[in-house]
């Protein structure tokens, strides 16, 4: 989950002036606002993309891998008997992701210590080496020859290293918000602190709630207030489309923000490093489509590092829509990714840009 844009370390972050949101200010997090975020006042929208047929809803398996000793993920298998989609943390986007399922089998799984797998304990098991050998050995706990793996967000870069580490076994990626392909310049701005992400300064809403004890009473309360009222609005391309997010997984305890921020900041964001994954591209051989919404894309070098380095890549930008564009934009989102999958299933040659 990330936000903001600056070319260059003394750079300000823009606003939201245009109404838009902005990308890659960005340590792929969450950038400051001075005086936070006001309370969002939105009317009830139909959630477009996120009521599945019957054949999508199907599950057709559900169980607990134990990954390493003491480390349980928790995966699902809906859909039909097809081809393998497999969507980490699945908590959060597998329901909206769901369309995809006519005809194929969505494999969803949390990630280790986030929606319903296992706390973990020990903090020094975290981070994205583990996360990319987890989903290689449920890739293998399940059989799974060459399926997509559609990443979202920090899942992008867990899907991106794993096909690079594992070549042969994936078919290809659906990236949605991934990144940029290495960290300098793009995403050196300092992160907020731990005490501002919890307590955002200057949220009345959030405030009030935590005065209150909210945030103790009735955590899953508070974590849905939170995402709505400080992390969805910085990620949106515009402030109705808050309300078009899902928000089930706030009932998780692994999802309340007081759980989850202090190991992405501590350890998860860290274990990334300095990345640079130019010189490794040309290396993956599976087609790569990139889906950015508009409002979160960055600047025209970021996509170009992207596709110069990519053998087979091409991109979507979908019109109307931040981080979230399978939920803010359906209707462009899942057509474009329909005809990457039919594409890449015939071997069709790659477009390099549409949107």
């Amino acid at each position: 989950m990330l936000s903001g844009y600056s070319p260059g370390a003394s750079s300000r972050r823009r606003g939201r002036a245009s109404g838009r949101a902005v990308l890659y200010d960005r340590s792929p997090i969450l950038s400051r606002k001075p005086g936070g975020y006001p309370p969002a006042t939105v009317p009830i929208r139909r959630r477009l993309g996120t009521v599945p047929a019957l054949e999508e809803d199907r599950l057709l398996e559900q169980g607990i891998l134990e990954v390493e000793p003491g480390v349980r993920i928790q995966y699902s298998i809906r859909g039909s008997a097809g081809p393998a989609l497999v969507v980490p943390n699945g908590s959060w986007v597998a329901g909206p992701l769901l369309p995809l399922a006519n005809g194929r089998r969505i494999v969803s799984y949390d990630l280790r210590n986030r929606g319903r797998s296992s706390p973990v304990e020990d903090k020094s098991r975290l981070g994205i080496s583990f996360d990319v050998a987890d989903l290689e050995r449920l890739r293998r706990h399940l059989g799974l020859a060459r399926p997509v793996v559609i990443g979202h967000s920090y899942a992008s870069a867990i899907a991106l290293l794993h096909a690079l580490d594992h070549p042969s076994a994936v078919g290809g990626l659906v990236l949605v918000g991934p990144f940029a392909p290495r960290r300098l310049p793009w995403h050196e701005t300092e992160m907020p602190s731990l005490g501002e992400m919890i307590r955002p300064p200057g949220s009345t809403r959030l405030g009030a709630l935590r005065a209150g004890k909210v945030h103790r009473t009735d955590p899953r309360a508070y974590a849905r207030e939170w995402m709505r009222h400080y992390l969805l609005p910085q990620q949106v391309a515009r402030v109705e489309n808050v309300d078009l997010i899902p928000l089930d997984a706030c009932d998780l305890p692994n999802e309340f923000p007081e759980r989850w921020i202090p190991d992405w900041l501590e350890r998860i964001y860290p274990s990334l490093g300095d990345w640079d994954w130019r010189p490794r591209l040309p290396s993956l051989k599976a087609p790569v489509l990139l889906v950015w919404g508009e409002s979160d894309r960055g600047p025209p070098e970021v996509e170009q590092e992207w596709l110069s380095g990519l053998p087979d890549g091409r991109m979507v930008a979908v019109p109307g829509a931040g981080l979230w564009p399978f939920c803010e934009n359906p209707e462009v989102f899942f057509p474009a990714v329909e005809r990457f999958l039919a594409g890449q299933l015939a071997g069709a040659s790659p477009s390099r840009t549409t949107s």
